[in-house]
């Protein structure tokens, strides 16, 4: 394919034959804004993903059409943006679904937005947006600066105090999922049916803090997300061949998939059906979590730790039987390391090694910490926070990507990477997606191999977050860094309600580990940001009710006291980590269900670490011992792995 001179060949294209590559787009920079200003003509905004099945017909079909790139050459300046690379980008402009299609001021502001479009409506669209631009620019411009006027005044409205926070928010997330919910094929609404990782989540978790009593006829959480569990995965979502599950189906009944494999989604289901198995000792939810784990460390596991974003949808190639497909050439994997879905897939792979062990998730554990240590190595700098994306190239070698270099300290050439490395100080910083779900995999990571590495890495992290993210007026976090807004012409930074929320809920985790009050107040203020919001979320709000319901119920926290690589504290630290799992085996009585619901475990080693955590002091013993805390309180001192379920289930 030949580019003219002013397409940088980073673009990403449909790999089948297309001529969209005509269009003379530009990058997202104030540069591409500054130049439209200039000129005076509008933008086009094409926001496109390399995964996407529709983007890619759009740029066959609509983007390659002569008289559509002769009109946007002519009348608009274009800007090309990766989706999965700038999710800042299409956290403000995407229209329903991709490819999207916006039409902006010099300013950046939306004229007008929308999906797909076959090319003689796309053809209409831009001819009377550059007519009205040309004709009714002022009325235009009044209209965006009304709508400004009356959005900071909201803002100013939330920066007011609020009411705390109460059990009836989970409560009424919960009946409003339920009002979505398909009691006959499972899932959430109609059709097209998405999985809903988060609203399943939620389901378990809230009906091991809240059992139901007595209402036999009313679906209890646990009910729903077992319904939809089995439909995912006895449905056509699932890829009984290769395992995994695509992205979507369009029937409600889960068929008729669109056949991307995301690694986000992935990550997510796979946290649901280790969690179903916890709850319930379905054999079946086991199988399909080793499936997604089979998947994952197959297809998108780099050699050099890494897990890739994404695979093509080939609606052919997934029709074909497994020896048809031996044959074929499967479909074309993103090799970009992403760092926010990379920390959530951690997170699960690190969960499985818990309630799995080595047996069902072989080599889970090591996939897990290997790929932290490529993070650290090329997407960390302390103080600094992480970086979104790492390019693998021709024989594996990782780059961050240079043609979309966003520097967090421009006049800097280079730094000295955490492990040792030098490498290029590029690549888009200061996203709170990557630090936050960094955040989550490297508390997980220090509960389960009590490396204090982890936990001091997430504290920088959670505090370089605080810094460059926070907003200390009305409490919670920026989606980007002021940094950023500033080098790439951002107007407003917007506060992101599903990061918000998880943020909240590491932040809560943090507290638990540490004692540290202020982390436990930085959940508060985040939560309390979205009070007079969360409503509008419906099944979105799925992830802050737990987080609240987390905010105001106190974990069980296991704590071993012991050295480090002392076998007692090992084999004490193992069993605390399979407790969830022995709920599909143990009567459920409160201790196993709050276990498995909201359990925090860390091992304190004497000779490194202070032996008290907030206002609990652990005395040293001869041995390691185990120690069970609920609120304030806490058990004797368990020296036997036994003991620790026997003091939790009473028997």
């Amino acid at each position: 394919m030949v580019y003219p001179e002013f397409v940088p060949q980073t673009f990403r294209f449909s790999p089948r034959p297309n001529n969209a590559h005509l269009i003379h787009w530009r990058e997202w920079k104030e540069e591409a804004f500054q130049q439209a200003q200039k000129e005076d003509k509008p933008v086009y905004l094409s926001l496109s993903a390399v995964w996407c099945h529709w983007c890619h017909v759009f740029d066959e079909t609509t983007l390659s059409d002569p008289h559509v790139i002769e009109t946007l050459n002519r009348d608009f300046i274009c800007i090309r943006v990766d989706a999965d690379k700038n999710p800042h980008i299409q956290g403000r402009y995407l229209a329903g679904g991709w490819p999207t299609s916006a039409f902006l001021t010099p300013r950046g502001d939306i004229i007008v937005a929308g999906t797909y479009m076959y090319p003689e409506d796309f053809r209409s669209l831009a001819n009377r947006v550059s007519e009205h631009y040309r004709h009714k620019k002022g009325e235009l411009y009044a209209r965006m600066a009304h709508y400004k006027i009356e959005r900071g005044i909201e803002r100013e409205r939330r920066r007011l105090p609020r009411e705390g926070l109460t059990e009836e928010i989970p409560r009424e997330v919960f009946n409003s999922i339920k009002k979505s919910f398909d009691p006959i094929h499972g899932g959430f609404g109609t059709e097209p049916k998405f999985p809903q990782p988060e609203v399943i989540e939620f389901l378990i978790k809230e009906s091991l803090f809240n059992p139901p009593v007595g209402e036999t006829n009313v679906l209890d959480g646990l009910e729903m997300a077992q319904k939809s569990l089995d439909g995912m995965m006895k449905g056509e979502l699932w890829d009984a061949v290769e395992k995994g599950f695509f992205r979507y189906c369009t029937k409600a009944n889960w068929t008729v998939p669109h056949y991307e494999k995301m690694l986000e989604g992935n990550a997510g289901l796979l946290k649901d059906y280790l969690l179903g198995y916890q709850a319930t000792g379905n054999e079946s939810y086991r199988v399909i979590a080793e499936g997604i784990l089979h998947y994952t460390g197959t297809h998108l596991y780099a050699p050099d730790g890494g897990f890739y974003g994404s695979q093509d949808a080939d609606e052919e190639y997934y029709r074909l039987d497994a020896q048809e497909r031996g044959k074929a050439i499967p479909p074309a994997v993103d090799e970009c390391i992403y760092t926010n879905w990379n920390g959530q897939i951690i997170s699960q792979y690190l969960l499985a090694h818990q309630s799995l062990g080595y047996k069902s998730a072989p080599g889970g554990l090591e996939k897990a910490t290997k790929t932290l240590n490529f993070l650290k190595e090329r997407a960390y700098k302390k103080g600094h926070g992480m970086r979104h994306y790492t390019v693998i190239e021709e024989g594996g070698k990782a780059t961050l990507d240079k043609a979309n270099d966003r520097r967090l300290k421009p006049a800097a050439t280079e730094v000295v990477g955490e492990g040792g490395s030098t490498t290029p100080n590029k690549g888009l910083g200061g996203l709170l997606a990557d630090q936050v779900y960094t955040m989550e995999a490297l508390l997980t990571a220090y509960q389960t191999t009590a490396k204090r590495e982890y936990l001091q890495w997430a504290t920088d992290l959670i505090d370089y977050t605080i810094t460059a993210l926070g907003d200390r007026t009305g409490g919670g976090f920026f989606d980007v860094s002021e940094e950023l807004a500033s080098i790439e012409g951002l107007s407003s930074r917007e506060k992101p309600f599903l990061e918000n929320s998880a943020a909240a809920r590491a932040l809560i985790r943090l507290f638990y580990l540490t004692g540290q009050e202020r982390y436990k107040k930085e959940a508060l203020n985040a939560l309390r940001a979205f009070l007079d919001t969360y409503q509008d979320y419906s099944l979105q709000a799925a992830t802050f009710a737990l987080a609240v319901r987390e905010y105001l119920t106190y974990p069980i926290r296991i704590f071993i006291v012991g050295r480090e690589s002392d076998a007692d504290t090992l084999a004490l630290h193992q069993e605390a980590l399979k407790i969830p799992s022995s709920a599909r085996v143990s009567p459920h009585g409160e201790g196993i269900e709050a276990a498995l619901a909201w359990k925090i475990v860390g091992v304190l080693d004497p000779a490194t670490d202070p032996l008290k955590i907030g206002q609990l002091t652990f005395p040293q013993q001869e041995s390691a011992v185990a120690y069970i805390c609920r609120e304030g309180t806490c058990s004797p001192p368990l020296a036997d792995p036994a003991d620790i379920r026997k003091f939790l289930i009473g028997k």
